[in-house]
């Protein structure tokens, strides 16, 4: 009698245990289902591994708090440039690990998620096309008050969509304006190391660097270094400066660099984006703006 009081104790205590649980393992399971529709585009979809690659490629190339046209746009050009490297065999654009967004992240990691993962659904299999093909969607953090065009950095290269674009919201943003002061010692090292037939001195004389050309808004072309004529974008790596927008002046013993903009300023600009979306440009227009003459069309 004992025993069997004992089994409907156990049955009951089951029992109760499971109707506790059970309602919070549905919540759990028809959140993670919402979830996937969000990313993979219906209940019962196959999962578009391409589509949900994005997410880390995106979330490495715009912060999460930015306008969301802004990020929408952003996520028409990562799903352009993803694709065409893809295509043509090249790097894949760089992205972020689910590790790396959890810590990132934090407690928000999920609403992160879940918001990427949205607007990538909101703009499915939207890429930039030119002439029937998918373009270069060049991109930078911040001009230096106006976009590049491609022809004048690269003459060989025919991607008209990549034209000089004003861009006066850059100009009053955070870290629009670097300024550095350096030793003469210093820069003549690092010029040595980056550029060996370079004719540099040896006691800090005269010094030997001087900026040869500037395309239209305001980027070196190239700088003149002890004899040997380098590209802006070639002494901005060897100087590890944020653009190649920059001056080079001697200024009591040292060498002052100023820089204006932050990345190589070809494309589409994420700070004027950013701007453009809060006085209510929707991200076709933003797309339209830095990149004309493009069509938004769907991958096939």
């Amino acid at each position: 009698m004992r025993r069997k009081w004992e089994k409907l104790l156990n049955r009951l205590l089951t029992f109760a245990i499971v109707a506790v649980l059970l309602p919070l393992v549905v919540t759990i399971v028809m959140q993670r289902m919402e979830l996937e529709e969000v990313i993979y585009g219906g209940k019962g979809a196959k999962a578009d591994t391409s589509e949900e690659d994005l997410i880390g490629i995106v979330a490495k190339e715009i912060d999460i708090e930015a306008e969301r046209e802004a990020i929408l746009a952003q996520c028409v050009v990562a799903r352009t440039n993803y694709y065409d490297a893809k295509k043509r065999g090249l790097t894949l654009p760089e992205t972020l690990s689910e590790p790396e967004l959890k810590k990132l992240w934090g407690d928000s990691y999920e609403k992160n998620y879940r918001l990427l993962a949205d607007c990538i659904q909101e703009t499915s299999h939207q890429v930039l096309t030119w002439n029937g093909e998918s373009i270069y969607a060049a991109y930078h953090a911040l001009s230096a008050g106006s976009t590049r065009n491609m022809q004048d950095v690269y003459p060989e290269t025919k991607m008209p969509y990549l034209s000089a674009a004003p861009c006066v919201w850059d100009i009053t943003a955070e870290g629009y304006l670097g300024v550095y002061y350096l030793e003469k010692k210093e820069i003549t090292d690092k010029c040595r190391e980056a550029f060996p037939d370079a004719e540099l001195p040896e006691d800090g004389g005269e010094f030997p660097i001087a900026v040869e050309s500037r395309d239209e808004a305001g980027y070196v072309l190239q700088v003149k270094v002890g004899g040997v004529v380098c590209t802006g974008e070639e002494f901005r790596a060897c100087m590890e400066l944020p653009s190649a927008c920059f001056s080079v002046t001697e200024l009591d013993g040292k060498i002052r660099i100023v820089t204006k903009g932050i990345g190589h300023g070809l494309g589409l600009s994420i700070h004027s984006a950013g701007e453009m979306a809060k006085e209510g440009m929707k991200y076709q227009e933003i797309l339209s703006y830095f990149y004309p003459n493009t069509e938004l069309k769907e991958k096939v």
